[in-house]
Parts: structure tokens; C-alpha cells; sequence
């Protein structure tokens, strides 16, 4: 049975805390057997009667993370489920509530739609200091997580492998892989093997973790091509200046291989940590603040799809692909997003594989 972290219980606590100040409402919360990505479920009561929510917990929700939020919820909303956070700004509540995903925070603010019970309060302002985040929800978590992913056996290897695979601390790994078995994301067999539950739930955790801590960090710049090159002649100069094993090409321009029917307006270019500055040179790569392509730090060495583009680039891995696309301010690649995941993703993690074959 999934147990709650330390992290998850005080969280859990204040908002429990809060709840019960209402007149005539009570709440209660129940360590029941749910599946991830749900952590329990939560019991509102009183002389009305009783309605019971599985929940999904979140801390520091950038502008990101709630839209990556607010798309995973929305396909849970069969098990209408309820988001506990922190502190839920006004701009996301609208965000949920055009989704109608009912939430709560620590601070009182929330919107529950569940006849007989309607729960509505806004505008309350966070002023305390904001609970800190799961280890698997910071920077280490997520690079942990992801080579998880790459590799399902992984999570069987011992703490100094995995480290070193990960590009992490060894002492940061063992707190990760404890509230992965804690969420029952891990889960040990009658042979005694430690196995992935839930390939899918464990890479939504990885999403919120990556777009939310991880990625700010690795933001080099945006940029936009010197003319008269544009958006198009990427590929074209990438194999000029002979950087196809080097550069992962993402974002539009990689979700333009993956998937049909996308005309890219904008890119995101994987670069090598030690190298970056001098390939966007060798690019013609110019700071602009809103250009169409964002340079980003590689944080391992496995981030490339196991096939290249018909030009011979590199793509980026799908998961991160549409990590940058939930990322955009372009809302319309959500369905691109969605795409992404049905054809490449949510099959293989089904059977435990590797990302499907991009469409020819």
C-alpha cells in the first residue's frame, strides 16, 4: 500500500487543518490502496452527506507546471480526482476550473463541485513560507527518474551505478528511490526483484519534476538565426558545421519528425554542456528574448531517440519533446503533446519498451 512521505503529510495536514474551519464541513484523510499517480484519497463530510476524491499532490507550481497539471488531470477526470497543493494562484485556479478540476490548498483558497457539496474560495494570498518539495521532485529526483525510464531495470542496479548513470551524488539516490517505493512507483516482487508498478505514472511524476525544477536550470538563452537564415535551415546548418552527433534537435522542430501535420514555428536545441556557447556561434545563433529557438544544456548522455531524422540529426527523446512543447507559451501544441504521448509513449510503457519508431 502507497504511504504517504513526511513531505506529504504536512502538506496533506494543512489542508485538512483548513477545511475543518468551514462551517459544517469536515475532512479526513484515507491511506487507501489507490493507484499512482494518486497519493490516497481525501473524505469531505458533514450533515449533507460524504464525497471521497483521490488526490494528486503538487508543491511551487510555476506557470509550467500547472498547464503540465492541468493536462494530466484532465485525463484522470474519469476518477475525478482532487488536487491538494500549497498554494494554487489565481491564474492556475481559472486554469482548473475551465478544465472543472477540482483543488485545494493550505491557504484555504479551492473549488469542489460535488453536489451536494460546492466548496468556492479565491484570492487568498500565500504568505507563509511554501512547504519544500519532494526529493523526487527536485533536480536530482529528475534526473534519477529519467534514466528510470530509459531503462526499467535500472531501479535493480545498485545505488553507485545508478548514480553514475544519472550524473548524481550517490547519497542522492537512495531518498529518491524510498519515496518512489513509498508512492508504490516501486514495488518489490515474491522473487525479491525490485520492478517499475507503473512506467506511465512514474513518468508524469518525471514531467512535473522536469518542467518545474530541472529545466529552468538548464535554459541557456533564446535565440534567433542571423539572416537570411531561418527556422528551416537549422538541419541545413547543423550538417555545415558537422555537429549531427552533438546536437539533439526538439521542441516544434523535433514534434514536425515525430508526428504529421505540424508545421514547427519554433525549436529547442539540446547542446553539450562544455560547448554550448561556441555551437550557437558556429549556428548564427543570436540572443533575442522571444526568438523561435531555445538553447538547452544536455544533463545526460542518453537523451537522443534511437533514430535519426531523414537528415541525419539527432531527435531529442519524445518524453523530452513534449516536455518542451507543454513547456511552450504555444497552448496549441497540447494536442501535439497529446500525439506525442498515444504514438510513441503510452504503448511502450504499456509493455515496458522503448519508445515506438516515428512514423516514416
Amino acid at each position: 500500500m502507497s504511504q504517504p512521505t513526511s513531505r506529504e503529510k504536512k502538506l496533506i495536514q494543512a489542508i485538512l487543518d483548513i477545511v475543518k474551519k468551514r462551517p459544517g464541513l469536515d475532512a479526513e484523510f484515507l491511506d487507501t490502496d489507490t493507484a499512482p499517480p494518486f497519493s490516497g484519497t481525501l473524505r469531505l463530510f458533514g450533515d449533507w452527506g460524504s464525497v471521497t476524491r483521490p488526490i494528486r499532490l503538487a508543491w511551487r507550481i510555476t506557470p509550467q507546471q500547472g498547464q503540465l497539471l492541468a493536462f494530466q488531470l484532465d485525463t484522470l477526470k474519469e476518477h475525478q480526482p482532487l488536487l491538494l497543493a500549497d498554494y494554487v494562484p489565481e491564474s492556475l485556479a481559472t486554469l482548473l476550473q475551465q478544465h472543472q478540476i477540482d483543488f485545494l490548498d493550505t491557504i484555504g483558497n479551492g473549488l469542489i463541485c460535488a453536489p451536494p457539496l460546492f466548496y468556492e474560495v479565491s484570492g487568498r494570498r500565500k504568505k507563509t513560507p511554501k512547504l519544500p518539495p519532494n526529493r523526487s521532485q527536485q533536480n536530482t529526483g529528475a534526473k534519477v527518474i529519467y534514466q528510470m525510464l530509459r531503462d526499467p531495470f535500472l531501479c535493480q542496479q545498485p545505488y553507485r551505478i545508478i548514480a553514475e548513470r544519472a550524473q548524481v551524488a550517490l547519497g542522492a539516490v537512495g531518498p529518491v528511490l524510498n519515496e518512489l517505493k513509498a508512492k508504490q512507483l516501486l514495488v518489490t516482487t515474491v522473487d525479491r526483484q525490485v520492478i517499475i508498478s507503473d512506467l506511465t505514472a512514474l513518468r508524469q511524476l518525471w514531467e512535473t519534476a522536469y518542467i518545474s525544477r530541472l529545466r529552468p536550470k538548464l535554459e541557456v538563452d533564446r535565440c534567433t538565426l542571423s539572416p537570411p537564415w531561418k527556422l528551416d535551415s537549422l538541419p541545413l546548418l547543423i550538417r555545415e558545421q558537422r555537429l549531427e552527433d552533438q546536437i539533439l534537435i526538439g521542441g516544434e522542430l523535433a514534434a514536425s519528425f515525430y508526428c504529421e501535420n505540424v508545421i514547427p514555428q519554433r525549436a529547442t536545441l539540446h547542446l553539450p554542456a562544455q560547448s554550448a556557447l561556441k555551437q550557437m556561434l558556429q549556428l548564427r545563433l543570436t540572443p533575442c528574448e522571444d526568438g523561435p529557438i531555445t538553447v538547452v544544456r544536455q544533463f545526460a548522455d542518453n537523451l537522443s531517440f534511437e533514430q535519426r531524422s531523414p537528415e541525419g540529426l539527432q531527435l531529442a527523446d519524445p518524453r523530452l519533446v513534449r516536455c518542451e512543447l507543454l513547456y511552450s507559451e504555444q497552448t496549441t501544441m497540447a494536442k501535439t503533446a497529446a500525439d506525442l504521448e498515444s504514438l510513441y509513449l503510452l504503448n511502450s510503457e504499456r509493455h515496458g519498451g522503448l519508445p515506438a519508431t516515428p512514423h516514416a
